[in-house]
């Protein structure tokens, strides 16, 4: 690795979503811990109406903001531990913590870090163990097609999704006046489950998206390794003491697993009816091989170059965020601090190219003398897209291609 980029190993990605009321006291508890930036995203909840006739209209959207720190692996549990303090997570309805370990950290010496945190330094790994019991799924949808992906998702056990923006890129970059046929605004629906209901909720998500169809979106699904998950579903006045979701949470308590929840009742006869087990369901095209999710940090006016190295060197697509970058640093006028804006570059890969998808972006920055970049790769467990096959004929000689998402 070059002189100008260091190497950080054992960090996690925290991620925390929460109302904006609770986004002001967790930064600064977080700042006064030693943390030095966070990246604020906007989003939108998801909430049914609870009366039946009520359900037919539009979906609830409370506003949200999603909160990312880059955290060693020895602090998570104290990072998350605050978060969740501070926020209230132990009321229903409150928000979510959750922590995804990152592969190496490359940064350039000016990229804020957290304080004391030094390339090489020792600590607890928190991939070592690393458990599947909670599982975030993401999938990239064009606008119009977000709410039914979001009703199926919640009627299969998810909490209500949280939304938010990007720009995808890549097919429509290369399409020239054609763009104008591709939209570029894109929404990204996130949800964290139990292991337990992470299949159903996949299922259910792509066969309401039809993702397996051409040019209809992407969903991958990420190993969360620790987290806290109190997200609302629906609104309005309850006719019970608890809600089902708080009844599954307290067995899930008192049992000690949510092994209960995979027991499926089967009643076989004429009508060949199933209960937890769906005799129609279209297969889901899977990817057989690991991916990984890459990450470039860095200012809007460098995403494009370090895109383009990206796309160049395997990436068939990524998806572009904006987010407000706070630093404790930054100066505070009126009780508010002034913040940048950083750029976060998304995309997903197979394993075995994510490394020359980095190297791509570290050189890329080199070349162009950017002094503020960072680039990690997660692990990625299930990737659900539309998969094209071409058949090789004696007439018409044509190498097979796995199919991928152009544009995430």
């Amino acid at each position: 690795m070059s002189q100008h980029f260091e190497i950080l190993h054992k960090v996690s990605l925290v991620t925390a979503i929460l109302p904006p009321s609770s986004v002001k006291p967790v930064i600064e508890r977080l700042f006064a811990a030693g943390e030095r930036n966070a990246f604020v995203t906007n989003a939108r909840g998801t909430l049914i109406r609870q009366q039946w006739l009520q359900r037919f209209l539009p979906l609830i959207s409370p506003e949200k903001e999603i909160l990312q720190f880059l955290v060693p692996d020895a602090q998570v549990d104290s990072v998350i531990r605050d978060i969740a303090d501070q926020a209230g997570l132990r009321y229903p309805g409150s928000g979510a913590v959750y922590s995804v370990p990152c592969d190496d950290v490359i940064h350039t010496p000016d990229f804020p870090i957290w304080e004391g945190l030094e390339a090489g330094e020792t600590g607890d790994d928190a991939s070592i163990g690393l458990r599947e019991n909670l599982a975030a799924i993401a999938c990239i949808l064009q606008p119009e097609h977000t709410d039914t992906v979001a009703r199926a998702a919640m009627r299969a056990g998810a909490h209500g999704p949280v939304v938010y923006y990007c720009e995808g890129r890549g097919l429509r970059d290369r399409l020239g006046w054609l763009r104008i046929t591709k939209k570029r605004t894109k929404e990204v629906m996130l949800v964290i489950v139990d292991n337990a209901d992470a299949d159903a909720v996949v299922q259910a998500m792509t066969e309401a998206g039809r993702l397996t169809m051409p040019g209809r979106g992407y969903l991958f699904r990420m190993p969360v390794q620790k987290g806290i998950v109190s997200l609302a579903t629906t609104v309005g006045h309850p006719h019970h003491a608890a809600d089902m979701q708080q009844v599954i949470a307290a067995l899930d308590e008192l049992l000690g697993h949510s092994d209960w929840r995979r027991r499926q009742v089967v009643r076989l006869g004429t009508g060949a009816h199933a209960a937890g087990v769906d005799l129609d369901a279209a297969e889901i095209t899977q990817g057989a091989e690991p991916h990984t999710r890459v990450t470039v940090i860095s200012s809007g006016q460098h995403m494009q170059p370090l895109l383009d190295a990206a796309v160049a060197a395997g990436a068939t697509g990524a998806n572009v965020l904006s987010a407000r970058f706070v630093e404790a640093e930054s100066k505070v006028a009126m009780g508010r601090r002034l913040n940048r804006e950083r750029s976060w570059v998304q995309t997903v890969v197979p394993t075995p190219i994510a490394q020359s998808v980095i190297g791509a972006v570290v050189a890329c920055a080199e070349a162009e003398n950017i002094t503020e970049v960072c680039v990690f790769g997660q692990p990625v467990t299930c990737v659900v897209t539309y998969q094209a096959q071409t058949v090789e004929t004696p007439q018409s000689p044509v190498r097979t291609y796995r199919g991928a998402p152009l544009e995430l």
